[in-house]
C-alpha cells in the first residue's frame, strides 16, 4: 500500500512500502523484524479507521496512535502516520506488547492491531533455511500477508480533553513548589492545587540534592 504524503514543497510525494523501511530504518538506526512490523502495523492501522494520508496538514490532528511498547515498532509508527509526542497525536502507554490503536479523531473509530500469536513460526515455516533470527524476521515479515502477522480488533477509547492533540489546557502552578503544570494534571486537595511530587505520589525519580545551575 503506498502512502500519499500530500503535497511537499508543491509536489504530491507518494511513498512505497519500500520507502517507508528505508525512511523508519534511518530514524531507529537499522531495519529490524520490529521496524517492518511497525510500518506494515501502521499502513494496516490507517487503512482500517479510513485514513490513507495521514500526514497531509489537514489530517495531522485527525489521528491519535496509542502505541503499547517503546521499542523499535514506535519509531516506525510514528514514520508512517506522522504522529508525534510533541504534537500529542503519539502516545506510549507502555504494556510491553506490540500493538498499537489507531483513533480517527473525526469519525471515532478506534481499531487495536497486535502480533499474530503464530506470527513467528509461520516465519521460521516460510524460510526455514534462514538459521539467524534478526535476518529471518526481517525477511519474512516483508512478504507474509496481513492475515499472518496481525489481529485487529475495533475498540473504544474514551480520550478526555488532556489526552487531545492540540494547544496544551491553560497552565497552572503548583501551590507548594510552584513549578508550573499543564492544566488538568494537578492534584486537587482542598483549597491546594499540587504537582504529583508535592502530593506525594510515586515519581519515576528519587529526589536528592539541589545543584546549582
Amino acid at each position: 500500500m503506498p502512502l500519499n504524503t500530500g503535497n511537499i514543497s508543491g509536489r504530491t510525494i507518494t511513498l512505497t512500502t519500500e520507502d517507508l523501511y528505508q525512511l523508519a530504518g534511518a530514524l531507529h538506526g537499522s531495519i529490524c523484524g520490529g521496524i517492518i512490523l511497525g510500518v506494515r502495523m501502521a499502513l494496516l492501522g490507517c487503512k482500517m479507521v479510513k485514513l490513507s494520508n495521514p500526514q497531509h496538514p489537514e489530517n495531522r490532528k485527525k489521528l491519535t496512535v496509542l502505541v503499547e511498547t517503546d521499542r523499535c515498532a514506535t519509531d516506525a509508527i510514528q514514520t508512517v502516520t506522522g504522529c508525534t509526542l510533541g504534537r500529542r497525536t503519539l502516545r506510549v502507554i507502555d504494556y510491553g506488547i506490540m500493538a498499537g490503536t489507531f483513533i480517527n479523531l473525526e469519525t471515532a473509530k478506534a481499531v487495536r492491531i497486535s502480533i499474530h500469536p503464530d506470527s513467528r513460526e509461520r516465519a521460521k515455516e516460510m524460510l526455514p533455511s534462514v538459521t539467524e533470527n534478526k535476518r529471518l524476521y526481517a525477511q519474512a515479515y516483508r512478504s507474509m500477508s496481513d492475515q499472518d502477522l496481525f489481529v485487529a480488533e475495533e475498540v473504544k477509547v474514551d480520550i478526555n480533553s488532556v489526552g487531545l492533540p492540540g494547544h496544551a489546557n491553560k497552565r497552572t502552578a503548583c501551590d507548594e513548589c510552584r513549578e508550573e503544570l499543564v492544566g488538568g494534571y494537578q492534584i486537587v486537595e482542598g483549597q491546594r492545587s499540587l504537582c504529583r511530587r508535592c502530593a506525594r505520589l510515586p515519581l519515576y525519580y528519587n529526589p536528592l540534592n539541589k545543584l546549582s545551575v
